[in-house]
């Protein structure tokens, strides 16, 4: 091999080390920013709905725990629609003085003589 082909070598490796070695700084200050996040949490007054809130509105946050976290969070976020019915005693009284005036009707009596 002659020498410029060496030097060319050398320097795409030096250029593809250098790629790699940006990309995992990028990393590792993601997953710094995540641990501080959670020591603060951790040492702090969050709830641990403040903290789903917060990671899934987190756009370095990944997708899938976004997904998670406001899958988990919307329970406590937005109730459950449900029907309740509550009727007052005087209303009570009355619908069950409604009832019993029907159940009181005079039976009719059939006379029979045997023979």
């Amino acid at each position: 091999m002659q020498t410029q082909e060496l030097l060319d070598r050398c320097e795409y490796t030096i250029k593809y080390q250098m790629q790699e070695i940006d990309r995992l700084r990028a990393e590792l200050e993601r997953r710094d920013d995540e641990l501080n996040r959670l020591l603060e949490w951790i040492n702090g007054d969050s709830d641990a709905l403040t903290v789903l809130q917060r990671t899934y509105l987190d756009r370095n946050t990944s997708t899938t725990d976004r997904i998670k976290a406001a899958a988990s969070a919307i329970a406590y976020e937005r109730p459950k629609l449900s029907v309740q019915v509550q009727i007052g005693p005087a209303v009570l009284g009355q619908r069950l003085d409604q009832a019993h005036t029907m159940k009181t009707i005079e039976p009719k009596v059939i006379e029979h003589e045997s023979s």
